[in-house]
């Protein structure tokens, strides 16, 4: 099972957008995330993240890894759910 998940967040300066990428890309079953800068004001960056994985991406560790970072999840705005084909 294929899944991806497009999220809102909101994010301090720091941790730069790489280091939450590279965080949020060693829960279990993610793929890959990919990170686009929405806006930046003086103290925070509102960031849109889309992360892919197999079945096993859990969005409560999505969740508890951002709240860890300090990054507030304003919305899920796409939820994407595949499965798999056997021929």
């Amino acid at each position: 099972m294929r899944v991806e998940y497009d999220l809102d967040i909101l994010k301090p300066h720091q941790p730069s957008s790489s280091l939450l990428a590279h965080t949020l890309a060693k829960i279990k079953g993610v793929i890959s995330v990919t990170i686009k800068v929405d806006e930046i004001d003086q103290k925070t960056t509102s960031i849109f993240v889309t992360i892919k994985g197999t079945g096993d991406v859990s969005i409560d560790d999505i969740t508890n890894t951002l709240e860890d970072m300090n990054c507030a999840l304003h919305s899920v705005d796409r939820v994407f759910v595949e499965n798999e084909i056997n021929s």
